[in-house]
């Protein structure tokens, strides 16, 4: 029976146990769940927070941002405020003036009220039409001109109702606000280098139709005879050109085509240079210099002949040594006929004295004509 007892009193402490290491358990679980949802609630309200500053931040950024942007605007349209201030300045006086103005000349307050707006009215539709038109890139003069026309009238209007300085004072306030919104809304966007540019080739284009006044006449007539307007006026340049001097090189006119054609015969007919020889003739010397040098053959140095001979236009061939047999014109004896020809010819024009004129006047060689030159040249050199 105490063994009974014994094990009834063991149970109930284990279950003692069990129950209060259970109870400690869940309240241990109950204590990291407030732990935890402390912790997350913590977090929101920092999340929160961070949220909430980054709003304000944002809120003043975005003020800062408006307040600067006002500032610059009110910074780049200063001149349009001005403008403005002085615009309603003058509204206000001349519909006042002339007000006033009609109203001392018998005109009762509907009659002078209508005729007042009527005027200030006018005025700014002009301009506003003007604007308007400049934005649909259409014509703006006679607008403009409206405007000014009676912008000038209700000035004078109001220098006739108020008279003095103040007469003067309002009755410039009434155009030069005109003007001066005129030049707010037509902006002139040419630049200093623009204007030169334009006024550059204005002058061009007058010297150039001055100095042509034929061709020029010939481009107008062709642009205007244009029916869709197509013809550019380079191009009608072009044609009328072709069409007086018969070419399409601009410039170019049958008198200095016969001038060139000229020069160059006469060129020809000079055929040499400063030395002597004629262009051709250098050349060939030249390549022939290049191709045959002095002193070698074959890679060997040639012994020395005497003195060194002058190179002819033929890169020196027939001055060295060789074993064919000279030409006829190379030996010859020189004719005395042939020598007084050349003389007299020399005589007649000494500058045109060259090796091809000599050739074509005897009806000789070039070699041959070449030593009756060298004969006359030195003869006549050496007097």
């Amino acid at each position: 029976m105490s063994d009974y007892r014994a094990e009834r009193r063991a149970d109930r402490t284990a279950d003692a146990e069990l129950k209060l290491k259970a109870k400690i358990e869940t309240e241990r679980l109950r204590a990291e769940e407030r732990r935890k949802d402390a912790e997350a609630e913590e977090k929101r309200r920092r999340s929160q927070d961070a949220a909430n500053a980054k709003e304000r931040a944002a809120k003043k950024e975005a003020a800062r941002v408006r307040r600067s942007a006002l500032v610059a605007k009110v910074t780049s349209e200063a001149a349009t405020l001005f403008v403005t201030s002085v615009m309603g300045a003058a509204l206000v006086a001349s519909y006042s003036s002339q007000l006033g103005y009609f109203r001392d000349h018998g005109a009762n307050t509907l009659e002078a009220t209508l005729g007042a707006f009527a005027i200030e009215a006018a005025t700014w539709a002009f301009t506003a039409l003007a604007a308007r038109a400049e934005r649909d890139h259409r014509p703006t003069g006679a607008l403009r001109a409206g405007a000014f026309a009676l912008a000038a009238f209700a000035g004078v209007l109001n220098f006739l109702h108020w008279g003095g300085v103040l007469g003067v004072a309002f009755g410039v306030l009434a155009p030069l606000a005109a003007i001066l919104w005129d030049r707010r809304t037509h902006p002139s966007t040419r630049t200093r280098e623009d204007q030169k540019r334009d006024g550059s080739a204005k002058r061009r284009t007058k010297d150039r139709e001055s100095a042509h006044k034929a061709v020029a006449g010939i481009a107008r007539s062709l642009v205007l005879a244009d029916y869709d307007g197509a013809l550019t006026e380079s191009e009608a340049w072009r044609r009328a050109w072709r069409i007086e001097h018969g070419t399409d090189v601009l410039g170019m006119t049958p008198a200095l085509r016969a001038r060139s054609v000229d020069s160059a015969r006469r060129f020809r007919d000079a055929g040499e240079d400063g030395d002597g020889f004629s262009p051709e003739a250098l050349a060939v010397d030249a390549l022939l210099s290049d191709l045959f040098p002095e002193g070698e053959s074959g890679g060997s140095q040639r012994p020395s002949d005497g003195p060194a001979k002058k190179r002819g236009p033929l890169g020196g061939i027939g001055l060295s040594r060789s074993g064919r047999t000279a030409r006829k014109d190379d030996v010859e004896p020189l004719a005395a006929a042939d020598l007084d020809a050349a003389r007299k010819l020399y005589d007649a024009a000494p500058a045109r004295f060259s090796t091809p004129a000599v050739a074509r006047l005897l009806g000789r060689s070039n070699q041959y004509a070449k030593r009756i030159r060298d004969a006359v040249k030195d003869e006549r050199e050496s007097h």
